[in-house]
């Protein structure tokens, strides 16, 4: 059974004796602990007996010139440590809560590491009192049971019960590393798809589409790998291991740079995109709608990095 609060502040001694008694155990020293608490040796000489008063013993041994921890001293004093610090914590944390905001957004890992991550820093340098927080989830957000101030999820545009905001859409085409495009006749869909194409578990239907798009059939038997992460996707077309179909949102600097070549013409463009959530709630939210704002201004002034 609880002991009740009353009952256990009724059985605390006084506090500031605590906190010197705590600072003379870990300097076995009443001189030392007087300059650190910036206090004189005499005031703490007199704080120690009134604890000592209060418990009805003793709790240090006096030899010569220094002292020594009591019976039981060493114990209650590390108890006594650990207590201190962790009250310096939570007055950490609250100092920084009060301090700033901490906004957090779930998403995927694709999404912050290519597109978000880059643009953060000149969020944090114009709003300093907001600290956006990443949670990186598989699955779509849910403001019912998510501890998350907003999300990014990738569909089409219902979303029921949230405020959302297209960033921007698919435009998606093929890429491979330039020592695999080398092999190829530039724009010949059937050499192209002839090559193991790279899939996103999470994104089955992308390739059909294309596909489909680019008036194109695929050949039998090409041996195709699948993977969950669309990072892994992306990295494994740059090291050569075959085809993938990549977000140009996502790929447009490794293109710039030639680490990724995008031989083929047809860009599938269609309604599905990456989309920003809040529930309605928490639509007028101060940090939200900074946040809100300032990542659809960066969706249309700075489209690629």
């Amino acid at each position: 059974m609880d002991t009740p609060p009353s009952r256990i502040r009724s059985a605390l001694p006084p506090l500031h004796p605590l906190r010197i008694f705590e600072s003379v155990a870990h300097h076995l020293s009443f001189t030392a602990a007087a300059r650190e608490l910036h206090i004189t040796q005499g005031a703490v000489s007199q704080q120690i007996k009134a604890l000592e008063s209060w418990l009805g013993f003793e709790l240090f041994e006096r030899r010569g010139r220094g002292v020594a921890l009591a019976r039981g001293g060493q114990e209650y004093a590390a108890v006594l440590s650990a207590a201190f610090l962790r009250i310096a914590h939570a007055t950490e944390d609250l100092v920084a809560t009060r301090s700033h905001q901490v906004l957090t957004v779930r998403g995927h890992t694709t999404f912050f590491l290519r597109w978000l991550i880059p643009r953060l820093p000149a969020f944090q340098a114009a709003h300093p009192e907001i600290k956006v927080r990443l949670s990186a989830h598989v699955e779509p957000v849910d403001f019912r049971v998510d501890s998350a101030d907003v999300g990014i999820v990738y569909g089409g545009a219902e979303w029921p019960g949230t405020t959302a905001d297209l960033l921007f859409s698919d435009e998606l085409t093929p890429v491979l590393s330039p020592r695999l495009a080398a092999t190829l006749d530039p724009g010949d869909p059937d050499a192209l798809l002839a090559l193991p194409l790279l899939h996103s578990t999470r994104r089955p239907r992308h390739w059909g589409d294309w596909i489909a798009a680019a008036g194109a059939a695929r050949p039998a038997g090409a041996p195709d790998m699948y993977y969950e992460d669309l990072s892994v996707v992306y990295q494994c077309a740059i090291e050569g291991l075959g085809v993938a179909l990549g977000q140009l949102r996502y790929l447009r600097r490794e293109i710039a740079r030639g680490t990724l070549v995008a031989p083929h013409p047809v860009v599938l463009r269609r309604a599905a995109g990456y989309y920003l959530l809040c529930p309605h709630e928490a639509a007028d939210d101060r940090k939200v709608t900074v946040f809100r704002r300032w990542l659809l201004d960066e969706a249309v002034r700075m489209p690629d990095l």
